[in-house]
């Protein structure tokens, strides 16, 4: 039985194993291991103690790593065996139908799983409801109903609900939900465009493209209109990533069940009431410095693992009885690996070369290869799966299972694992600074990089540059060869992130989960460029991650803290942020109320804009916005706070707000609307700065939106279109 890393351990404890009714651990990592064999190994007719010993071998020693929902669920005797991870259901334009699947959508995050849909069914916002006379709320509406319930729910008792939202890309409310995620919300989806290869090449032309809903066109625009408001939003917030639904379809083992979604990151397309269980192979365990990859244990321990997964298809206790049905008809499996960039460099290859490329493109197909065997010598003893004659198989190749593999996020198995690489994924960081509640903030060092580098005698003073920078690169002292190997995931270019997804996606049955990471600087067309190659390789799916379009709480070496504010030069201009808290203030003046409303940032307390509206009792409403954009951009221009309240005391009194004064009314304090703001802008700024900041006490509190809500202790970094902790492996997507 292999000994977990410290970090494997935690994972191991706070996330897998069985707890008795006061939540104390009473279950080893060994018994544990032993649970899920002996579930497993329950579905064979005979040598049922000959396959536990198989699949205990396997996972104990952490050659292959099941996914959370089966370490968490199956085998134990308090909850259900759910071992599914990856869900899609369908949603028609009902209100029996929405509100049915809003249940069944939390069934599945009870038990573990992550959602996906595609709301194209759905009619679009203003339209005519029939029954009743009024107008449809649309999708977004829909999309924040699902959201707001996703916060109640918790996937197997662990993190909140993961839901993937795909729109098509010719559907009426198409630019509403490619930008609602720009002003902050959704946070529990993930939002794609289903584009179709019509609309590439209308993308291409520079054709019109229609807007249509039950076969009505509704509206008209040019498609590269339509591409740049996909492709500013993506550079703004992330969202939308792009699906390729026809690729999605042609790649789909049983054509007549249409496969139009995914689950939330985007690796498992399935048809509506499909489920996926996952499983990944550690290809750290299997490589070596000095041999290379073991391909015996390699083929040895795909052909266990694919009979385990398929085993507990047969075992499962899923949420609903239809997707039992619907899933053990295909009985698709995803079977994928962690740990590439750990087998990369112990190969002595670079993540962004042709040799590693091709490496992984080697060892992704050995896995389909031995998977398919598998999968055919199983459905030789125990049958074909039940849609077989349905499927592009029939009727020569046998096959138990629809679809073997895919590579998946793995940010708690690779933790387990004791890998560094997640998934499909390079290396995070050589060096990088972890914050924790209980030690502060700790300083990590790839011990992969340690190791490599130990007959290098690299000095500490050089060891200590790196830590400072958080990279190898450019560092004096450190061989090129070196340097070109462990290059971080912001390190290597866009272009070589997709040739590294398309290598792989080449052996893939179903698709790859990967971030696309571009620096901070990167344009919207860098962006849209982005997506064109990603169609033009053949990936059914992208998605991208610009450094600062998203929250982010790691950093790479010892940069600067996440929140603090810049150092502007002059004529700087703070982007407006994606999102914010903030609170409104009522003011009453001489013409009437007006409402300020004050956004700040949470994690420090600094103000950045205010929104002023006027009443239905008057005010003026011109001089009122144009108050509140000055305001708003003096801040983001780093003028501080004091010298704008400063300015607006200094204006003269206003008559109307003297008169009212006079007469008795309810005035607030100040001599004039400008005056009343300054006062308020003051006292919040006050409230904030003792709150948060400023030495405030409390500031551990404000500040825990950003650690990792499994071990408490860790932040969260961005890494396969999930936040991760680097600590016990979590991940919120």
């Amino acid at each position: 039985m292999r000994q977990l890393t410290q970090a494997g351990q935690k994972v191991f404890e706070a996330r897998y194993a069985g707890k008795d009714e006061n939540g104390h651990i009473n279950e080893t990592f060994a018994e544990a291991v032993l649970r899920l064999a002996r579930a497993a190994a329950s579905a064979e007719k005979e040598n049922l103690k000959t396959w536990e010993e198989k699949f205990s071998h396997i996972i104990g020693e952490l050659l292959f790593v099941p996914s959370t929902p089966i370490w968490a669920n199956v085998g134990k005797k308090d909850r259900p065996w759910q071992p599914g991870a990856c869900f899609v259901l369908a949603v028609e334009d009902t209100l029996e139908s929405m509100y049915d699947t809003l249940k069944d959508m939390a069934l599945v995050f009870k038990s573990g799983g992550g959602v996906g849909f595609n709301f194209s069914a759905i009619r679009p916002r203003g339209d005519l409801v029939g029954t009743t006379k009024g107008q449809a709320s649309g999708v977004v509406e829909l999309i924040r109903l699902y959201d707001a319930s996703a916060d109640m729910v918790k996937q197997g008792g662990v993190r909140r609900g993961a839901i993937m939202g795909i729109l098509n890309v010719d559907h009426p409310e198409i630019i509403d939900f490619i930008q609602a995620k720009n002003d902050g919300g959704l946070t529990n989806f993930n939002l794609s465009v289903g584009v179709t290869d019509a609309f590439m090449e209308a993308l291409e032309k520079d054709l019109p493209w229609q807007l249509v809903f039950n076969g009505t066109v509704r509206r008209e625009l040019p498609a590269r209109r339509l591409w740049r408001i996909i492709i500013e939003s993506a550079h703004s917030c992330g969202d939308p990533g792009v699906i390729f639904l026809d690729r999605l379809q042609s790649g789909n083992p049983v054509p007549e069940n249409r496969i139009n979604a995914t689950n939330p990151c985007g690796e498992q397309p399935l048809s509506p009431g499909e489920s996926c269980l996952l499983g990944s192979i550690n290809l750290d365990r299997m490589s070596t410095f000095e041999g290379g990859l073991n391909k015996e244990i390699l083929e040895e321990t795909v052909t266990a693992a694919v009979r385990f997964l398929d085993n507990l298809i047969d075992v499962a206790d899923y949420p609903l009885p239809a997707i039992a049905a619907a899933t053990r008809a295909t009985r698709k499996i995803g079977l994928g690996f962690t740990g590439l960039a750990d087998a990369l460099i112990k190969a002595g290859l670079a993540y962004d070369s042709a040799g590693g490329r091709e490496l992984a493109g080697t060892i992704t197909g050995l896995i389909r290869q031995a998977a398919h065997a598998a999968s055919e010598k199983l459905a030789e003893e125990k049958g074909c799966f039940p849609l077989w004659d349905k499927s592009v198989f029939y009727p020569d190749r046998p096959r138990r299972n629809a679809a073997c593999i895919t590579i998946a996020p793995t940010g708690s198995v690779t933790t387990m694992a004791g890998c560094e690489g997640y998934g499909v994924e390079p290396i995070f960081a050589v060096a990088y600074t972890k914050t924790t509640n209980v030690a502060g903030d700790l300083e990590v060092f790839s011990p992969l990089f340690l190791e490599y580098i130990k007959d290098y005698n690299i000095p500490a003073e050089t060891l200590a540059v790196i830590a400072e920078k958080g990279s190898c690169q450019g560092i004096e002292g450190i061989p090129e060869e070196v340097a070109g190997i462990f290059k971080g995931a912001r390190e290597i270019a866009p272009i070589d992130h997709l040739l590294m997804q398309a290598a792989v996606q080449k052996h893939v049955d179903n698709a790859v989960s990967k971030t696309i990471n571009l620096p901070e600087d990167a344009s919207a067309e860098d962006i849209g460029a982005c997506y064109k190659t990603a169609y033009e390789l053949g990936l059914k799916g992208v998605t991208v991650f610009r450094e600062g379009s998203k929250k982010g709480t790691v950093t790479v070496g010892r940069e600067r803290a996440a929140g603090k504010v810049p150092e502007l030069r002059r004529g700087e201009i703070l982007p407006r942020p994606v999102s914010a808290h903030g609170m409104t203030h009522r003011l009453d003046t001489g013409c009437g109320k007006i409402y300020l409303t004050i956004n700040y940032q949470p994690d420090n307390g600094e103000i950045l804009e205010t929104f002023i509206t006027t009443g239905s009792d008057g005010g003026c409403l011109v001089y009122t916005e144009a108050a509140s954009r000055l305001i708003s951009l003096a801040i983001r221009g780093g003028i501080s706070v004091e010298s704008i309240t400063e300015q607006l005391e200094g204006t003269h009194s206003c008559p109307s707000y003297m008169l009212a004064r006079g007469k008795g009314k309810k005035v607030s304090p100040g001599k004039s609307c400008a005056s009343a703001i300054a006062k308020q802008l003051n006292q919040v700024k006050a409230e904030l700065d003792q709150r948060c900041g400023k030495g405030c006490p409390d500031k551990m509190s404000i500040e825990k939106w950003k650690i990792c809500e499994a071990c408490g202790e860790a932040a969260l970094e961005r890494a396969e279109g999930c936040l991760v902790c680097r600590n016990c492996g979590a991940a919120r997507c």
